[in-house]
């Protein structure tokens, strides 16, 4: 008995091992090393700007892959085969300025990053797929908390050392060599997760009826499920709705308040040290009162940083600033266990890989239009004389205004119809699923 438990444990732990290795991939090849790469190769401001979002973009793409991709039954090879191939086109981005002309590496680039973030997207909801049925469902925000602290940590780390590090190569080495040092270690990484992966048993799933869906049955199918739709509609405008003022807290702290690196740096360890504690508690609130209660809970939350970002000023900014950061530790740490968690348990068993693309690109649709949104109205704010003598940086502290406001109201709506179904007696058709 007690070596059938600890082989139905093997799996979680390789599954944990997956994570820290596939969390200092990405860390290694994304973000403001990607950036730092574009800029190399001589890339404008807008491309930069895109590249930033560039991951939830390649969310909204993997839809159309949905009914290829459920006719492969084995979760394992699926798995096993887009991790090597988005790890090895990913690798190849940095080897661009070596292998083609200056004229030409831009060209080339902006298809590879579309290609490999979008085969990093749809790995990711692969290997979600097959871990997911290894994880018993009384103890899964546990787990999922567990798996959020490893990645938590590794992240912590690697924002400790690897900037160093590539200042270092710069002053001395040459930044080109900074970045081909950290692909490879990327690279090494990336060997190490596939070789842990390949020690986890395969899981079969039934060949479903979307596996031939095409065109508008990619969105048709999970529209059917309204519990499921309610859920994704209640992420998407929560996503639009935060990102509309979010997107822009790292442009408010370092060119509105001229925050210095080291500052911003610091700041930005109140949101993630706090959550190697708050994880573990909001997992066990988690099982034990549902992963529902904490994904509505959190969101409440993240209100408060946008309200705290919103009283944010020049003379008030180290009062403010780490109590909104603070709010959103707690809320992100809630957050990122119960929306895991929610989305598997609403998700029916057949056409799962659909449904959970479908998920993906709508928060990536959220993703994009929030940012979207946020830009076009922070330009008329800043067009008003009137508000921005009321209001010192209006165009960007009105768009947290905005941003609470919505969050508020989709809260009140959400309770409100909750409520008016559960006096009917019946569930509702519209949020129950959140």
């Amino acid at each position: 008995m007690e070596e059938q438990v600890k082989g139905e444990k093997a799996p979680l732990r390789r599954f944990l091992m997956q994570a820290v290795f596939g969390t200092a991939f990405a860390y290694l090849t994304s973000g403001v090393f990607l950036s730092g790469l574009a800029i190399l190769m001589g890339a404008g401001d807008l491309l930069v700007n895109y590249l930033s979002i560039i991951v939830n973009i390649c969310g909204v793409l993997i839809l159309f892959f949905s009914g290829f991709l459920e006719r492969i039954t084995s979760r394992k090879r699926l798995a096993v085969i887009l991790t090597v191939l988005s790890r090895a086109s990913t690798v190849f981005l940095v080897v661009i300025p070596a292998l083609f002309p200056e004229h030409i590496r831009l060209i080339v680039f902006v298809p590879a990053v579309i290609a490999a973030f979008t085969l990093q997207a749809q790995t990711t909801v692969v290997l979600n797929q097959w871990m997911i049925c290894f994880v018993d469902e009384k103890k899964s925000g546990r787990y999922i908390s567990k798996r959020q602290t490893l990645t938590l940590a590794v992240t912590v780390l690697l924002s400790l050392t690897s900037g160093y590090f590539l200042d270092y190569m710069k002053g001395g080495y040459g930044e080109y060599a900074g970045f081909v040092l950290l692909s490879a270690a990327a690279g090494i990484m990336g060997i190490c997760e596939i070789v842990t992966l390949c020690r986890i048993p395969d899981r079969e799933t039934v060949r479903a009826s979307g596996a031939s869906a095409r065109g508008l049955d990619l969105v048709r199918i999970p529209l059917r499920n309204r519990r499921f739709t309610g859920f994704v509609i209640y992420i998407f405008l929560f996503y639009l709705l935060l990102y509309i003022s979010d997107s822009f807290t790292m442009v408010y702290l370092m060119k509105y308040l001229a925050l210095p690196y080291r500052t911003v740096n610091l700041l930005y360890m109140i949101i993630s040290i706090p959550q190697i504690v708050l994880l573990n508690i909001w997992s066990r609130i988690s099982d034990r009162k549902g992963h529902a209660f904490v994904l509505t809970a959190s969101i409440w939350l993240f209100a408060g940083e946008t309200v705290f970002m919103l009283m944010t000023s020049r003379q008030n900014w180290f009062i403010f600033i780490p109590m909104a950061f603070l709010s959103a530790s707690v809320a992100n740490a809630g957050f990122v266990i119960a929306v895991f968690n929610r989305r598997y348990e609403l998700m029916p068993q057949e056409n799962r890989i659909l449904f959970d693309n479908f998920y993906t690109a709508a928060v990536g649709l959220g993703f994009i239009l929030g940012p979207l949104i946020g830009r076009t109205v922070k330009s008329c704010i800043e067009n008003s004389a009137a508000l921005t003598d009321i209001m010192p940086f209006a165009g960007v502290r009105i768009l947290y205004l905005i941003s609470t406001a919505g969050i508020l109201l989709l809260q009140i709506f959400y309770i409100c119809v909750k409520r008016r179904y559960v006096l009917q007696g019946m569930e509702s058709n519209i949020v129950e699923g959140a």
